[in-house]
């Protein structure tokens, strides 16, 4: 049954969850707020992709390596660098280093990844910046069926059903084609390679958290700059 307040609901959890828009909710949220905030997931991936291709224009008038850092110092400001956070976190739990305490992992998984996006987010296609958050956005809730492990602890993933999946790999096809359909390429490879890689670690896994969406998302969005920009080489 269409839920107009349901929907309302879900869009401002998914808002506040991934994004530095912070809307206060004078209400109690359920799963199928949660359930129809998944669907606008994509979409909201999307429109920061689309923000970033605009200032992707500036390259006519800077160097493409300051645009790239102009770029990437926005996402962290829209994203309030919760997928970095989460990748932080998940790195340093899945390769744990002698000395916990210095969370050597997690810090070296983001530099690099920070300087993976300096420098590709400035000399790929710019209609890529507007598939690169939607892709990432996108492959977490397609990832959902795949992997096996217990996400009773993750906040999207386990509310993640058959036409939430059916939707973002729909939606996110339809719109690289319509921005540029040579992208396609890169964005099947990303899905098939990051369906690859989680299915084998599946079972090591065992349990998945919060944070570990986040890894998901911005390993997604690296693989899909490196495909990207090996394609147009």
């Amino acid at each position: 049954m269409f839920d107009l307040r349901s929907i309302v609901v879900g869009i401002i959890l998914m808002l506040k969850k991934y994004t530095c828009i912070n809307i206060t909710i004078y209400a109690d949220t359920t799963d199928e707020d949660y359930k129809s905030g998944i669907l606008v997931l994509p979409l909201i991936g999307f429109v920061i992709g689309f923000v970033a291709f605009f200032i992707a224009g500036l390259k006519f008038f800077y160097d493409s390596f300051f645009i790239g850092a102009l770029i990437l110092i926005y996402l962290n400001i829209i994203t309030k660098s919760v997928n970095i956070k989460g990748t932080y976190v998940s790195l340093n739990s899945l390769l744990k280093t002698k000395d916990n305490n210095e969370q050597v992992t997690g810090m070296i998984g983001i530099i690099l990844i920070n300087l993976l996006y300096f420098s590709l987010i400035g000399i790929i296609p710019a209609t890529g910046l507007i598939i690169m958050p939607l892709a990432g956005y996108s492959n977490l809730i397609i990832l959902s069926f795949i992997i096996k492990s217990n996400k009773e602890d993750t906040s999207v993933m386990k509310h993640c059903e058959k036409y939430h999946i059916i939707f973002a790999f729909v939606i996110s096809f339809l719109l690289t084609v319509i921005f540029n359909y040579r992208l396609i390429i890169s964005l099947s490879l990303t899905y098939m390679f990051t369906g690859i890689i989680i299915s084998l670690f599946d079972e090591k896994i065992g349990k998945i958290t919060e944070s570990f969406e986040g890894f998901i998302i911005e390993i997604t969005q690296a693989l899909f700059l490196i495909i990207t920009y090996m394609m147009y080489l």
